[in-house]
Formats: C-alpha cells, sequence, structure tokens
C-alpha cells in the first residue's frame, strides 16, 4: 500500500498501546517492539488504516460487541436501529450529535479523539467544531464500523478525509501519547468495553490539562428503572438497564456532571481533566475543642486509649483553653523530649 505525505503525517502521531513508544512507519504497517500493526487490507486508498487489536485480546463483552458491529452489512443494520431510535425520541440525530460534540467546548485548530466511530456520525460534527485546522482521530474496535466512517468521509467530500485519522484499536489501550488531545469522546458503545474503568482511564490519559472527556452509552435514569417505562424499554433493549460508571471515574476528573438524554434512556458524563484532581487545603486549622487540620485528622491518628483517659484529656484541654489537637501534640513533644518537625 502507498500512501502520500499528509497521511504520513498523520501516522507518525501513533505509538505503541503498550508502552506508548514510537514507531515505525512500514509499507505494510507500523513497526516496534518486535511487533507489526497491519494497515487494513482491501481499501482502494492512499489513506492507510493501522489495527493496533491484540489478537485473542477480548473478553465476552468485547466479543459481544465485535459480534454486533464486525459483519457484513453491520453498517446497514446499525444506521436502521439509529433511524429508528431519534424516530422514537422524536429527536433530530445531526443537532442531538452537534449538541454532544459542543460538550468538549473545542475550538479552531483542537485535536479531538473519538473512540467507537461507528458509522462516522460523530466523527462529521467533530470536524465541524475543530475547524479547518483542527484533526479527528476515530477508532473503533469493528474494522466494519472503521469502514464504515470511512465511506462516511469520502461521500461527505472536500477536505473531510483528509482531516481524520482512522485506526482500528481497543478503547482500553489507545495509541496515542499521554497529553494529545484537547478532548476525547465516546458515546454508544461503552457499556460492552471488556474494561469500562480502564477505557475512562484511557481517554482521559491521553487527554491534555483543562481538556475534556464527554462519553456516554444506554442506561435508562435510575428513578424510571422500576416503572412501566423503564422496564418497557429494558425490554426492548436489555443494555438500557445499565447504570452511569460514574463511580469509575479517575482522580483527575474535576467537575463532572452526570445528565441523561433521549427520553432518559442514555445517561451522559463529562468532565475536566486536572491531574492534580480537585482541590483542597488541607492544612487549614480547624476552630474549636478538636483542633488540627484535615491533614493530621487523617495522617496523624495514633492508636487508641482508654474512655477515662480520653475523658481526662478533653478535660485537661479544656481547663487550659486549647484544642485537643494542641494538647495532644505538646504533651508527646514532651514526652520523647524533641520536636518530631
Amino acid at each position: 500500500m502507498s500512501h502520500d505525505a499528509d497521511a504520513s503525517a498523520a501516522l507518525q502521531h501513533y505509538v505503541s498501546p503498550d508502552d506508548h513508544a514510537r514507531l515505525v512507519i512500514q509499507a505494510d504497517g507500523l513497526a516496534g517492539a518486535g511487533r507489526l500493526y497491519s494497515f487494513l487490507a482491501g481499501l482502494d486508498t492512499n489513506v492507510p488504516i493501522p489495527d493496533f487489536r491484540e489478537p485473542g485480546a477480548l473478553e465476552e463483552a468485547g466479543q459481544t460487541s465485535l459480534a454486533m458491529y464486525d459483519f457484513e452489512g453491520a453498517r446497514q443494520v446499525y444506521r436502521n436501529f439509529l433511524s429508528w431510535m431519534f424516530r422514537t425520541f422524536r429527536v433530530d440525530e445531526t443537532e442531538f450529535r452537534r449538541d454532544l460534540i459542543r460538550r468538549l467546548r473545542v475550538s479552531d485548530g483542537a485535536r479531538v479523539l473519538i473512540t467507537g466511530c461507528g458509522n462516522g456520525d460523530d466523527v462529521l460534527a467533530a470536524l465541524e467544531a475543530v475547524g479547518p485546522a483542527g484533526r479527528v482521530y476515530a477508532s473503533d474496535l469493528a474494522p466494519e464500523m472503521v469502514v464504515a466512517t470511512y465511506a462516511a468521509l469520502v461521500e461527505k467530500g472536500g477536505d473531510a478525509l483528509a482531516r481524520t485519522s482512522l485506526s482500528v484499536c481497543n478503547a482500553g489501550s489507545l495509541p496515542f501519547e499521554n497529553d494529545f488531545f484537547d478532548a476525547a469522546f465516546h458515546f454508544g458503545g461503552i457499556n460492552l468495553f471488556d474494561d469500562v474503568k480502564g477505557a475512562i482511564h484511557e481517554m482521559t490519559r491521553v487527554t491534555k490539562e483543562g481538556g475534556r472527556v464527554v462519553f456516554g452509552d444506554e442506561g435508562v435514569a435510575p428513578w424510571l428503572a422500576n416503572s412501566d417505562y423503564g422496564r418497557m424499554v429494558i425490554a426492548n433493549n436489555y443494555l438500557w438497564a445499565h447504570r452511569a460508571p460514574i463511580d469509575m471515574l479517575p482522580h483527575a476528573a474535576v467537575d463532572p456532571s452526570l445528565s441523561w438524554v433521549l427520553g432518559n434512556c442514555f445517561y451522559l458524563i463529562d468532565f475536566e481533566k486536572r491531574s492534580s484532581g480537585p482541590f483542597i487545603d488541607p492544612d487549614v486549622p480547624h476552630v474549636g475543642r478538636r483542633g488540627g487540620t484535615m491533614r493530621s485528622r487523617y495522617y496523624g491518628q495514633l492508636e487508641g486509649v482508654s474512655p477515662e483517659l480520653k475523658e481526662a484529656v478533653l478535660k485537661a484541654a479544656a481547663e487550659q483553653k486549647t484544642s485537643v489537637t494542641e494538647w495532644l501534640e505538646r504533651a508527646i513533644r514532651e514526652s520523647i523530649g524533641r520536636d518530631p518537625r
């Protein structure tokens, strides 16, 4: 397979999904660490699409996902489902996808990752958001879906294909460096990932500081799950019984938001990446009988004492008009004969 200079430049941004080492571009794939990540075969194109999947590594959920989306005719089956779904919820699909992409808060020139690209509908919306100078990297576990996205880009025309990099990969092991993207996006498949938590953390890893991660999937709102409404939609599609994995967010997820869309049948989670996590000052002293700080109350806990001794300490501290923490620290320093600091 031959490929032009622009395509080669885009391929240079991929790294090994195992150790994030640089890869060497070869005629038939990307090589590194004794492995060759082959380009998809059978495409009449100068734009190579690398396949980063590890053969035999998929577990039950991943195998189920692959079976649902990787067969001849899958793109039409998926399109039929989407058309039915948006008619059912009476929502304009194009505007809906644009609204989701707006939650990424990206501007012209941004670099955006989309995992689970499906038929490419979200890719087209993201290309609008990042403008002519931006770039979208789109991937899917199913080669058939990546080919479907490729076809959608060709049909779109213009420079849509030139501003998009396509790959086949497992979202739980992304072939990109840390802090590579301005934002990361996924909608409509994470419930069937082998490692949902790992995929969320991977999207966070490859997003820059201050960038946003947005993802969602089927999951009827919990207050509806046991109603006739909830039971009806779950009977139609068992995936709607899933719950939003809000407890799987990484420490770097700041100011997260959890909402529901499409008839409250899909959860949506978005947050800002900040590696330091949410901010607190754990050294602000408490005013009151106990005293101390958040840090000292957590890290400075000692062995327990008898109830009688505890009452004696409380009484002594009160008589000396000091906090329990200050009284204890003074008593301990006097006992060991030095200041431990």
